[in-house]
């Protein structure tokens, strides 16, 4: 049994469908996803005979002697793993942990953006055993971690309606074009600090184009003008995303890759906190400019006037994202193969084995 702990974003939680729906194509061992909050109606929407359980990070203590007989410890990316790892006797069970976000220090960052950075290496280290490290592009160098280190392409989710479907399930006319406006599925501490105020913006904007709303797990709770549509929560976000002609979002690793797994231009709203602002530095270093970053002075007149500029500029900016490659996925599912029932013993040998299904070098 492969126990597969997710949190409960969409971001991890999209990360999540694609590795099992690519696992499932290359093997029948049984998988036990365990997941927060409203999550779970959610993947079940997403994922048939798997079985999902809803849980707490103190039920994941509480369920140890389970998690420790697993033949595999899979996290994306939940903390509390930790525990479970100090509890670990003998050889096994493997813990593999996913994440992502540029972990490598350079002269641009801010004392925050260190800061997070020196957390994933720490969290990393205290919660893998191998740490599969989601990259856009293959990392400037290899940290220096107590953990196999594993650099992958974007996990991505294929687009499963035609953007003419979407539109019809919004009341959209094929031919006409609309923004997406998402601000992700944080709820909590984790919920967008600022988005009531671009809420407010995107209430007032003045645009020839339809604007929608993404809907979230935990609903949008906001009441918007006459002309503005309400998106019902998708399954696969991907198809909302396909369809759209720009996206308006606060920072996030899930959004950031569904647009550029899509070639669908991206205006990303300022960071609130020390990750999103790694998520717009990788944005800006991806599209060689500030083009495709909000700031929070921006009025509507003045955000208005972004849209056009960020919509004129498409062309270059699906022409950076086509570069990335995003086969995540796939070496996921392939290494979880590889892992399963075996023992902290042979993993040595079998780093070696996944090191060839990345394309990115580990030096």
């Amino acid at each position: 049994m492969i126990r597969y702990v997710v949190g409960r974003n969409l971001g991890h939680l999209t990360r999540c469908v694609a590795n099992i729906k690519s696992f499932r194509k290359i093997s029948d061992r049984k998988i036990e996803i365990h997941t927060f909050g409203k999550s779970p109606d959610w993947l079940r929407s997403n994922l048939t005979n798997i079985k999902i359980k809803t849980t707490r990070n103190k039920k994941l203590q509480a369920d140890m002697d389970r998690f420790l007989k697993s033949d595999l410890i899979v996290h994306d990316w939940r903390e509390e793993v930790k525990k479970i790892k100090e509890a670990r006797t003998g050889t096994g069970p493997i813990i593999a942990g996913i994440y992502h976000s540029d972990i490598s220090f350079s002269d641009k960052d801010t004392m925050l953006t260190k800061k997070f950075k020196r957390q994933i290496r720490y969290i990393s280290q205290r919660t893998t055993d191998i740490f599969f490290h989601i990259n856009l592009k293959s990392p400037r160098g290899i940290p220096k971690l107590d953990t196999y280190y594993v650099p992958i392409p974007l996990i991505v989710r294929k687009p499963t309606m035609k953007p003419s479907r979407v539109k019809s399930l919004l009341g959209i006319p094929e031919n006409e074009q609309f923004i997406l406006v998402q601000m992700g599925g944080g709820i909590g501490k984790y919920r967008y600090a600022y988005m009531r105020e671009w809420y407010e913006k995107v209430n007032k904007l003045q645009l020839p184009y339809r604007i929608v709303i993404a809907n979230q797990l935990n609903g949008v709770d906001y009441q918007f003008r006459h002309g503005i549509i309400r998106a019902p929560l998708f399954s696969n976000g991907s198809d909302l995303v396909n369809a759209a002609s720009l996206v308006i979002s606060k920072p996030g690793m899930g959004i950031l890759t569904d647009c550029i797994s899509t070639g669908t231009p991206l205006l990303a709203l300022p960071a609130d906190s020390k990750e999103r602002e790694v998520k717009n530095m990788m944005l800006r270093d991806l599209t060689g400019s500030s083009l495709c970053l909000a700031s929070n002075q921006l009025s509507p007149e003045d955000l208005a006037h972004r849209v056009e500029n960020v919509l004129s500029n498409a062309s270059r900016i699906e022409r950076a994202f086509q570069k990335i490659p995003r086969n995540g996925a796939e070496i996921v599912a392939k290494s979880l193969k590889l892992l399963s029932g075996r023992s902290l013993k042979d993993l040595p040998d079998i780093y070696s084995e996944i090191l060839k299904l990345t394309p990115f070098n580990v030096k």
